[in-house]
């Protein structure tokens, strides 16, 4: 697996001050962070996202659920826009 290193995101404040959201949300939304590319676009898969935060496939995929309720991030198709 490569691993890039220096990998950093910018964090929407707003997201993680965010009472109603569950602390591992928060995390996972900072993990696509570090995904994203200019446009707060990215394509990372599901099971590259629970490798990089220890957490199962479901998880990620109730987490990703969790943010796009409260309207932080939209998918379309394989790809992920972040507020």
């Amino acid at each position: 697996m490569y691993t890039q290193k220096n990998r950093f995101g910018i964090v929407n404040r707003e997201v993680m001050t965010d009472p109603n959201l569950s602390i591992a949300a928060k995390a996972l939304y900072g993990v696509l962070s570090c995904y994203a590319n200019k446009q707060r676009t990215c394509f990372p898969s599901i099971s590259t996202l629970a490798d990089d935060t220890g957490s199962s496939q479901s998880s990620i995929d109730r987490w990703i659920k969790e943010l796009k309720k409260h309207k932080y991030i939209k998918r379309t198709g394989r790809k992920l826009t972040i507020k």
